[in-house]
């Protein structure tokens, strides 16, 4: 009986620290602050991220950023640059604001993906919708003119057939009013045959979340995403209040009047922006630059109009890496998060986008994903290296280059990636 009791204690020892530390790993972590070289990084070489953002600065590409670098749930950088605010309206300012790492930024079309798809996915692990649904299965309205048979896969994947853009506000007052505009729309092309990036596409998502859940997109959001991760700087329509801590942006909206304005400059737009009565002729801060979000729906839409922080933005990435949970709070599960980062049609995910190297560099795997904002945001999220990589500019702050267009970080957040995966030791 001895002998047996020894062995039983000896095998109790050994097996214990085992099961201990499996459940350890299997509990979803949460971001902490940890040591590059720790994590199988170089920091010499990881470092070289310094340079890269100074001279983007010093080349008039953005007047601020921040990066947030994190790997194995480790924040391992998370630093700013530059100015918030460094002009009003074309003049530079006596006293530029300067960045810090918790200012609050305009998305724009990482919207798309972190808030709008983040819903979509909350909604189809719970059996609220099925991607395989028509549109019009909740928007009744929207099945006509060719529209019946698109579904919530095709409006993700960027192949309904919708317009990528048109000025919804030269018609459409309020959010209501906007739905009609699009319930109204013809298809430009048919659906699945190709990709064209579409706002309306979003847009309709954001309606349809809304309707499912009968409550507005921006509240949902933080009630069931935002607020049960304690994401308390990602927000629509941030409070003017909180106004010192966001970077400033666009000088009005001079690239939208020209969108409309001249048929050269990509888009084909048959009306006169003067019918136009509310341009804005101010520094937008706290305002989403996007005039379909702001004009037509009050800041709140499925394609643009949320704010966030890099760090705010890593926990939301963080989740997707845990495999949809972070902590106890679960939001999806892996099987979702798998299937919206997967290729799905022309190369493209559910709403995250894939293979990108102008943005995400030459050196991702196969299993990295993420999503651009026109204000100047990058996020890349790579399971296979548990690494995110995460930048935010203010771009339009330093105004238009003379073709009416602002300058591309695309160059910049590659670079910033190629320099992350090189520090790896593999």
């Amino acid at each position: 009986m001895k002998k047996i009791g020894v062995y039983l204690i000896i095998i109790f020892l050994f097996i214990a620290p085992v099961s201990a530390g499996v459940s350890a790993k299997e509990k979803p972590g949460k971001l902490s602050y940890g040591n590059s070289k720790t994590e199988g990084m170089d920091p010499k070489i990881l470092s070289e991220i310094d340079g890269a953002v100074y001279r983007a600065i010093e080349d008039g590409i953005t007047p601020g950023a921040v990066v947030l670098i994190a790997r194995n749930g480790k924040i391992l950088k998370e630093q700013a640059y530059g100015d918030a605010q460094k002009y009003d309206m074309g003049n530079l300012l006596d006293h530029p604001r300067k960045m810090k790492k918790d200012y609050i930024f305009d998305l724009a079309s990482v919207t798309k993906v972190m808030g709008t798809t983040q819903g979509i996915m909350k909604l189809e692990y719970e059996n609220k919708l099925s991607l395989s649904d028509p549109a019009a299965k909740y928007i009744p309205e929207f099945g006509q003119n060719g529209k019946e048979h698109v579904t919530i896969a095709d409006l993700l994947t960027h192949t309904s057939g919708l317009t990528p853009w048109y000025p919804t506000y030269l018609y459409a007052r309020n959010s209501k009013e906007v739905l009609n505009y699009i319930n109204k729309l013809p298809l430009e092309y048919e659906t699945g045959t190709q990709r064209k990036y579409s706002d309306f596409s979003f847009m309709t998502l954001g309606f349809v979340i809304e309707k499912i859940t009968n409550q507005p997109l921006d509240r949902y959001l933080e009630n069931e995403i935002y607020k049960p991760l304690k994401m308390k700087n990602t927000m629509f329509t941030p409070d003017p209040k909180q106004k010192k801590k966001i970077a400033a942006t666009s000088w009005g909206n001079p690239y939208e009047y020209k969108m409309i304005d001249d048929p050269d400059f990509g888009y084909d737009v048959e009306e006169d922006p003067d019918m136009f009565p509310y341009w804005r002729n101010y520094t937008l801060v706290g305002e989403v630059n996007d005039g379909n979000s702001f004009y037509g729906n009050g800041g709140v839409a499925g394609h643009a109009g949320l704010f966030s922080t890099a760090k705010d933005l890593a926990v939301l990435g963080q989740v997707m890496l845990n495999g949809g949970s972070y902590g106890k709070v679960e939001i999806y599960n892996q099987e979702t998060v798998n299937t919206f980062t997967s290729d799905q049609a022309f190369g493209q995910g559910y709403g995250f986008e894939k293979a990108k190297n102008w943005y995400m560099g030459d050196q991702y795997s196969e299993k990295a994903f993420g999503h651009t904002g026109f204000t100047g945001t990058q996020v890349i999220i790579d399971p296979e290296y548990d690494l995110q990589i995460i930048l935010l500019t203010n771009k339009q702050n330093n105004g238009q280059l003379p073709s009416g267009s602002y300058a591309s970080t695309g160059p910049l957040s590659k670079k910033i990636a190629n320099i992350v995966y090189s520090s790896i030791n593999r």
